[in-house]
């Protein structure tokens, strides 16, 4: 991610205009097919089986595993580490996660497919050290995309779509498409009517962050178009979302957005960080903890 250059003509075109688009900075670097051809419907798919635990449970989220990447500052990888913490986790948290998130980014290329295939591996150990038959969820990220990569994330990585929507302890889980930096139209109208039709308190999920910061390189780092990214957060807000977990930046950031929060995870990768999210089903709320491997 943080290779990639931009002309500032390129920049300046997409962020010139307020009117919805569905191109997103990265279509201009070999992403084939938009986000409006790759998103569909918002697929349902099977909710995990959460452990409870005084009416809590919780899950693990990561982001920006990059399988693939070869520059120094992203190796050797940790992922023993992370294994051996997160089986520490398993006995001693007081709520341990019983399922996984995964943020996007999941490989560096997109046209390697044994990167897909060690990512896969990787989710099946997850998968194992949480137990209880759960799965790792996993979004669509940029660099998943790059050079046409969209047909090997979409044979192999669960649920082999970037936008979908399960349940879980009374809560309602959505992920959206956000590989290209924009939502498009058809996937931001789906998931209004989604979200507008649902009374369930909701987490929301998306490889690109809504809001980020705008310190970050004329707003590289979250959505591409100012109005997308205004009205995704107005209908979080309206709708009763009480965290949206983005990737992307690669450093830990939070957005308070007044009725729900926004938290930036960390780079799985190079910073050797994830989170465990703690959702309290009695209270509606939800809180976080970060860890290092």
């Amino acid at each position: 991610m943080r290779k990639l250059l931009v002309p500032v003509f390129a920049v300046t075109l997409l962020l010139s205009s307020c009117k919805p688009i569905e191109l997103g900075l990265y279509k201009v670097f070999d992403h084939g097919p938009s986000v409006s051809e790759r998103v569909g419907r918002l697929e349902e798919v099977p909710g995990p089986s959460p452990a409870f635990y005084g009416g809590k449970f919780a899950f693990l989220v990561t982001s920006d595993v990059h399988f693939g990447n070869k520059s120094s500052s992203y190796t050797p990888r940790r992922d023993e580490e992370f294994y051996d913490e997160l089986r520490a986790l398993k006995r001693s948290l007081p709520v341990p996660p019983s399922f996984g998130v995964c943020l996007g980014d999941v490989v560096e290329n997109g046209n390697v497919e044994d990167e897909f295939e060690d990512y896969v591996d990787w989710c099946r150990t997850v998968e194992n050290i949480l137990g209880t038959g759960n799965r790792v969820y996993t979004t669509v990220g940029n660099h998943d995309l790059y050079n046409d990569g969209w047909e090997y994330f979409e044979d192999h990585v669960y649920p082999y779509t970037g936008f979908f929507h399960f349940n879980a302890g009374g809560f309602s889980f959505y992920f959206l498409d956000t590989g290209s930096s924009s939502l498009g139209k058809k996937q931001y109208e789906r998931f209004k009517n989604a979200v507008e039709s649902d009374d369930k308190p909701k987490i929301v999920g998306s490889h690109v962050p809504a809001y980020g910061t705008p310190a970050f390189f004329q707003n590289y780092y979250s959505l591409q178009n100012v109005e997308e990214s205004s009205q995704l957060i107005t209908l979080c807000a309206d709708n009763n979302v009480k965290l949206y977990l983005s990737g992307h930046m690669h450093v830990i950031h939070e957005n308070d957005l007044g009725k729900f929060n926004e938290i930036v995870m960390p780079c799985y990768a190079v910073y050797h960080k994830f989170a465990v999210v703690t959702v309290d089903t009695v209270s509606k709320s939800v809180d976080w903890d970060f860890y290092s491997f």
